[in-house]
């Protein structure tokens, strides 16, 4: 089971569905793999190093609503870039990051 994790540059929510009206993928992580990075087209960072910067100042929420700070976010991720994953990989690897540039549930 994974947990997908967004930015929100702008906390405006929509007063009819309760959503917010913009959200940025910023990754997966799923037991025992290693954190999938969204490469959203390389246009807001190009690297992990890049994507830190880029996070301040910003809201970070899981897939389910919970706000998840920004420290917690990227020990998270850094945590989880020694493990093995178990099938091929079809993205991008910058640094020993793994960034993906396609839609992944």
């Amino acid at each position: 089971m994974g947990t997908n994790f967004y930015a929100r540059p702008k906390v405006e929510i929509c007063p009819r569905c309760k959503r917010p009206f913009e959200e940025i993928h910023l990754g997966k992580s799923a037991v025992g793999w290693r954190f999938l990075l969204q490469a959203n087209g390389f246009k807001f960072y190009k690297n992990w190093k890049e994507m830190k910067k880029w996070l301040k100042g910003k809201r970070i929420y899981d897939e389910y609503g919970k706000r998840i700070g920004i420290k917690r976010f990227i020990q998270w991720v850094e945590t989880r870039q020694h493990t093995i994953d178990p099938e091929h990989f079809n993205g991008d690897l910058i640094d020993g990051y793994k960034f993906y540039d396609n839609d992944f549930s």
